[in-house]
């Protein structure tokens, strides 16, 4: 399968799981507290399951060694900065609003976070360094992801039968592994994972933007989210939208299939 058509078919599936989430909470589950009216709540899980399966299978025909890794990457770059803003938002509302002890932590982090997008997303606009960055760089990127994996998994009260809960606890978890190879991205752009990124990438995409934002919208709307809590998960959304735009330089020339060297013509 064509490279390309790849990475097409798996956005078509995420948008069209999204389209279904959205009315799965519309119409068969409670959007407030994510209990399923109609069906159960392991068919939700079986679905994202296999969405999973197919996404990794897609994933295997991306490149081994993108050679767009190499280059500057400017829809990256803004993906990015995106994300570095909203991450700034959230860290602000974050320590301004919630004074308590987890939420103080929580702020920080995702001030730091913030600082480390916006760094990198300008560099992004730009060909890699030949020489790899400081490797204790890579805490900024991974410290909020972490902090609110464990907020979400180990202190907040949840059932497996609260589906919203749960696949919040599955979206930070890609968006933790997306953000795993966005650094490997850029502290080894010549490393070969390509097929990881797109795989990685496309699954913080559907369960991060395509499943948990429009989810907190329809919350937000019900009165069973806040206005902090919608913005946080469009920081996430917008993780996922940089394993999407990752996914897609994914696509794109592998240098493995690039010739080492130039055969010189006669009489050269």
């Amino acid at each position: 399968m064509n490279k390309r058509t790849a990475v097409v078919l798996s956005l078509i599936l995420c948008l069209v799981l999204g389209a279904l989430r959205v009315a799965d909470l519309c119409f068969l589950s409670d959007p407030a507290t994510g209990f399923a009216r109609v069906g159960e709540s392991w068919h939700r899980y079986l679905i994202v399951a296999a969405a999973a399966v197919v996404l990794f299978l897609l994933s295997r025909g991306a490149s081994v060694r993108p050679l767009p890794f190499k280059h500057c990457r400017p829809a990256l770059g803004c993906a990015m900065l995106l994300t570095a803003a909203l991450l700034f938002e959230t860290s602000v509302s974050t320590l301004l609003t919630q004074l308590d002890g987890f939420a103080t932590l929580r702020g920080v982090l995702l001030l730091a976070n913030g600082l480390w997008f916006a760094g990198f997303g300008v560099q992004a606009f730009f060909a890699p360094p030949t020489k790899s960055p400081p490797a204790a760089l890579c805490l900024g990127g991974l410290a909020a992801p972490i902090w609110v994996a464990i907020e979400r998994f180990a202190i907040r009260p949840s059932s497996l039968a609260r589906t919203g809960h749960v696949l919040g606890v599955l979206s930070i978890l890609a968006a933790l592994c997306c953000v795993d190879y966005l650094l490997k991205m850029i502290f080894l752009p010549g490393a070969p994972f390509g097929k990881a990124m797109t795989f990685t990438g496309m699954l913080a995409f559907l369960l991060c933007t395509c499943m948990e934002l429009p989810e907190t919208m329809i919350s937000y709307a019900s009165g069973g989210a806040t206005l902090l809590d919608l913005v946080q998960s469009g920081c996430w959304a917008s993780v996922g939208l940089c394993g999407l735009v990752g996914a897609i330089y994914a696509s794109g020339e592998d240098r493995k299939d690039l010739p080492l060297f130039k055969i010189p013509a006669d009489g050269q």
